[in-house]
């Protein structure tokens, strides 16, 4: 069933490695489904990508790691470099959907508290969401 406060946001420029979906929900607030591996090879891309979703974002960015299989310190450092902008212009990032490895490494750096959490149901995507990048 498509959530009528979320819709399609169209950009043409390539987010990362991995695949990405930009949506906007009703509060401004933009949701960004990665998948992959988040390393030193897709870090720059997705820190682009990331970067241009927190700056047209109207409250913060939501990043959804559902479909990401690895993440390093590389990868890390993109999510927290991004959450830093975000503070500095008053907005908030959080993180959802991250796999076991994911959340172990956030754990372990103690950089999960950092990350606002998002309820799945609270931001769902809608039905028919069209892939933007791909590998």
């Amino acid at each position: 069933m498509k959530d009528p406060g979320l819709s399609l946001q169209v950009t043409d420029t390539p987010m990362s490695a991995s695949c990405a979906e930009l949506l906007l929900s009703g509060s401004g607030r933009t949701v960004v489904l990665v998948g992959g591996e988040l390393d030193l090879d897709s870090a720059q891309s997705l820190y682009e990508g990331l970067r241009q979703a927190v700056d047209k974002s109207r409250t913060g960015l939501t990043v959804d790691l559902r479909g990401v299989d690895f993440c390093d310190c590389s990868g890390l450092d993109v999510l927290l470099r991004i959450r830093h902008r975000a503070v500095a212009q008053g907005k908030t990032m959080g993180i959802r959907g991250a796999s076991r490895q994911v959340e172990k490494l956030l754990a372990m750096t103690g950089t999960r508290p950092l990350f606002t959490t998002v309820g799945s149901s609270a931001l769902a995507s809608p039905a028919g969401g069209r892939r933007l990048w791909n590998t």
